[in-house]
This record gives structure tokens, sequence and C-alpha cells, in this order.
């Protein structure tokens, strides 16, 4: 069963909109026959731009395609489960995994839904409706050589650094007023413009920004050397704690164990090393600290919904396309 998800021109009572938005999204995935559903809903209250709320269980991963038209953008705010996307044969691999944002320009993606739950949100709109944030990331946006092609599509995670826009943005829609859309508006032009600056992130460790000095300086060296033994202990000592109350302040002050972080610290190392090289599965774990391929697997399993064979299996084109 395919499940097409194509955008249709409506307004916040329901009604047909003029052309504001005649080129649009759209989405189109095969989920199979018992694979799974995948829900759209409209949210109100804004006429030049949409917003669209996507819910749904993969029972397997499901291959589809995301065409943004030339001259419109899409913001995906990616709430739950895991997405691989690509602009075509050959090209980067972009994981979007759970609390992540990704921004796409005028192309079409490649793109793989993990099995699980997911929940996002995306945000469309002409770039006419937004002439200055497209002016800057055509002539201004730092770090892009003159002539050279402009980037397609970008992706960061939302913790630490978006989370505050992203509050905004779910204050902004909760209650739709007429100060909704300008204040969704002001709201992309925050998280855009950061989000085309610097590489793609996958971060699956983050970290509230506020830590004690001690707890951050910690974290910190996990994250550039997560291959470490890294015993409780010798991070209670660290941090100036005995193990028992280390324990207990860092999963208080961070939202998960100590031993869950350099898990994820180890899960992030091992994904980017998928997604960008072509070491073997086995070299990638012990790179990573992971003390058997298996124990790698079922990290990955967990924290994004995927095998490490899946990582690298996106497929040049989808059968039903």
């Amino acid at each position: 069963m395919t499940v097409d998800v194509h955008s249709k021109s409506v307004d916040g009572r329901g009604g047909v909109r003029g052309d504001v938005l005649e080129a649009q999204v759209d989405i189109n995935f095969d989920c199979g026959s018992t694979q799974g559903t995948l829900k759209r809903t409209d949210v109100p209250g804004t006429n030049h731009l949409r917003i669209e709320n996507f819910s749904g269980t993969v029972a397997k991963t499901s291959t589809g395609t995301a065409t943004v038209p030339a001259g419109m953008n899409a913001l995906c705010i990616n709430l739950r489960g895991t997405l691989i996307a690509r602009t075509g044969t050959l090209s980067k691999l972009v994981l979007a995994p759970p609390r992540s944002i990704t921004y796409v320009r005028g192309t079409r993606l490649i793109i793989q839904a993990a099995r699980g739950e997911h929940l996002s949100q995306l945000v469309q709109w002409p770039s006419g409706v937004m002439p200055l944030l497209d002016h800057w990331i055509q002539t201004r946006m730092p770090g892009r050589t003159p002539g050279a092609p402009i980037r397609a599509i970008a992706c960061k995670p939302i913790d630490p650094h978006f989370r505050d826009a992203i509050s905004r943005l779910d204050a902004a829609i909760s209650t739709p007023t007429e100060l909704t859309e300008p204040l969704v508006v002001s709201v992309m032009y925050e998280i855009v413009s950061r989000l085309m600056v610097g590489l793609d992130q996958v971060q699956l460790a983050a970290v509230p920004m506020d830590l004690p000095e001690t707890i951050m300086q910690l974290v910190k060296k996990v994250r550039v050397s997560p291959s470490g033994a890294w015993p409780l202990k010798e991070a209670a000592d660290f941090a100036g704690y005995s193990p028992f109350h280390f324990s207990r302040v860092f999963k208080n002050l961070v939202g998960y164990g100590f031993h869950e972080y350099v898990d994820r610290c180890r899960t992030e190392c091992a994904v980017e090393l998928l997604v960008t090289s072509d070491l073997p599965v086995d070299l990638v774990a012990s790179q990573c600290g992971f003390g058997t391929t298996q124990g790698l697997r079922e990290s990955v399993k967990e924290y994004l919904g995927l095998v490490p064979s899946e990582l690298r299996a996106i497929p040049d084109s989808p059968d039903f396309d």
C-alpha cells in the first residue's frame, strides 16, 4: 500500500486558499499492506505558510520520497522516530534522529522511516513569504563560496540549542490568534538561519547547558573519547562525589544515568562512522568503545529503531517511484 501525503491548499477554517501555496511539498511512502499507518493533520491559524502534524507507527523500515518544489521551503521538526534522507545517488546521508530539526529547500529527497512510532511537524512556505531569509541564504550565508550550489538540506538536534525556539513555536500555534503567523515566521527565521550555519549534527547524547562546571567537563571528556572504559568510580572521583551520590546527581541533572550517557556517546560515534565511512561494522564497534558488534547493533536499534546495515542500505530510488 502506497501512502500519498499530498498537500492541499486549505486555510485555518478548512476553506480553500488562493494561490499562496500552489506548489507544495509532496510526500510519498510505500508502507506495505501490513507495515503500518501514517496520519496527517493540519494545524489551523496560518494563511501564508502551512503547518501539519504527521504521526503513526511503522512496523518495518519503509522507503519514500519527499519533493520540495523550487521556490518552496520545508522545516521538519522530528519528535519521535528516525528518518534517513539523501538528495540522490551517492550523496551524503542525513540522519534525523528523534528530537531533531531538518530544513529542506527546492529538492527531492529519498527517505527511510525506521520502524517504531513516528511523530513530526512540518512547516512549509514559499520563499516570498520570508524574502530576507531567502536572500541571506542565497547571497550572504556565512562560509558559502560565491557561485557554489545552495545547500539543499540541513539538520541539527533540538537539544539544547533549539529548545527555546521550539517552545515558542509550540506556544504560537497552540491557540491560534491574529499573531500566530508572524510569531511562527519569526521562529522560522531564527531556526533556519542557525541550521544553515555549520555542519549537520547527529547528537544522541544532548545535555543541559547549565550543568555544574565539573559535570560539564566530565561530559565533554566522555564525548571526545567515548571508547574509553569510563568506570563509574573514576567518573565520580573526577566530579568530586562518591559513586552513589554521583549516580543520583548525574541522573537528576542530565536526565539519564552516566552509563547511558556513555552508551549514547558511543552510539553517536558509531552512527557517524557508519554513515560517513565504509569501515567494517566490527571495526566501527571497536573504535567507538563497544565490546562486540552485537552491543553496537543493540544500541543503534534502541536509540534509532534501525540496525547498522540499514544505515547504509538506503536505495537509490524507491520501487514505486
